[in-house]
């Protein structure tokens, strides 16, 4: 009686914690179920009240209406910023990282402190500076600002996520590598790097996912709109429409189903990359 017992409170735990653990995995997917059902609606069906949930007739004509010229123009600038991002981020706050660790110069100490105080620092404190900044480089209107600052580390939290990395290595590899003749740049690319690829994949896909979803600094920027970024392009599409008509909501909610494939591709094929560099940066840290 007593296993028994036991066997059915953990029967009812299970399914006490499943219940809620549906409820609230329905309500957070309850808003993206209503916007990809919405995007199948007719211009009409969908600006029309007490519409309901469930279209009458499934009009596949939002989407081909989504992927227009201007939605991949948008696209493209968006790809040119990501790149940058991606590429940009993990190398040079890994360079960086390393720089603070290994390499031996004047002033590290004054530099690194001065450095870990902009990371307590608004974004809203510098964001007038920074763009004061882009217009006496002339780099406003032009895709340079979302892109050139990428290649200086992304900010340095990337860099001190890195820094305890490298700093847990162990100093024989580096000793070992000398002795057969090893250069700095050797030790950086082929023996470091190589090792702490987990915290590398988490900047470059946190670097993804900020670039994707940047909305204010293409905005702050960018005024042509032959350079929008999606998030920029696509407000300026519809939420500048004068009628719900001209608004197209069924082909709104056709691009945002559009617009939430790529990060959940990602999110998927480097959902392990994700977990295991936010895990080993919670344990190095």
């Amino acid at each position: 009686m007593v296993n028994l017992s036991s066997r059915n409170k953990r029967v009812i735990k299970k399914c006490v914690s499943y219940f809620f653990l549906v409820l609230f995995s329905a309500f957070f997917l309850f808003p993206l179920v209503v916007m990809v059902l919405r995007s199948f609606f007719t211009t009409e069906e969908s600006i029309a009240i007490g519409a309901g949930l469930i279209p009458d007739t499934w009009n596949w004509d939002s989407y081909a209406q989504a992927l227009d010229s201007e939605f991949l123009k948008y696209l493209g600038n968006t790809v040119i910023v990501l790149a940058a991002n991606i590429i940009g981020q993990p190398l040079t706050a890994a360079m960086a990282a390393y720089a603070f660790t290994k390499v031996k110069f004047n002033g590290r100490k004054i530099v690194f402190t001065a450095a870990m105080c902009t990371i307590m620092l608004p974004s809203i404190l510098t964001m007038i500076p920074v763009y004061k900044i882009f217009v006496d480089l002339g780099w406003t209107n032009s895709l340079l600002p979302i892109t050139v600052p990428a290649f200086f580390g992304g900010g340095f939290l990337n860099i001190f996520l890195m820094m305890q990395f490298i700093r847990g290595l162990p100093k024989e590899m580096d000793e070992a590598a000398v002795i057969d003749g090893a250069k700095t740049i050797h030790l950086m690319f082929y023996i470091t790097y190589p090792l702490i690829f987990p915290v590398i994949a988490l900047v470059a896909i946190q670097s993804f996912f900020f670039a994707w979803n940047d909305f204010m600094g293409p905005l702050m920027y960018i005024t042509d709109e032959d350079l929008f970024t999606l998030p920029v392009g696509i407000y300026n599409k519809f939420f500048t429409a004068l009628t719900p008509l001209e608004s197209m909501p069924n082909v709104q909610m056709a691009t945002g189903v559009l617009i939430l494939i790529p990060p959940m591709i990602v999110f998927m094929l480097f959902q392990k990359q994700l977990v295991e560099g936010v895990t080993l940066t919670g344990l190095k840290a």
